[in-house]
């Protein structure tokens, strides 16, 4: 039934497509969404740039993190002969 009621119903949208009237071209509102998709543009550009930034931040600060606990542990293991768990 549920199948039966898609199938009617994508019918009927294609069938009344084309006796719909085509979108009237407006000046104003085509010049507004130019402007409004190359600012979301930018700002999407400007977005992916911080995170990139924050994301090579993170990674230095995960491998310095990783170096000094190598560090710390090799050190601790000659003085000690073990390294505790």
């Amino acid at each position: 039934m549920k199948n039966t009621l898609i199938a009617a119903t994508l019918a009927a949208a294609f069938a009344a497509g084309p006796l719909a009237s085509p979108a009237l071209a407006d000046g104003k509102a085509s010049t507004r969404n130019i402007i409004l998709g190359t600012g979301a543009a930018i700002g999407a550009g400007v977005l992916v740039t911080n995170y990139n930034h924050k994301k090579r931040i993170k990674r230095d600060e995960d491998s310095t993190r990783s170096r000094r606990q190598a560090a710390y542990r090799a050190r601790f293991y000659r003085i000690h002969g073990y390294y505790p768990n």
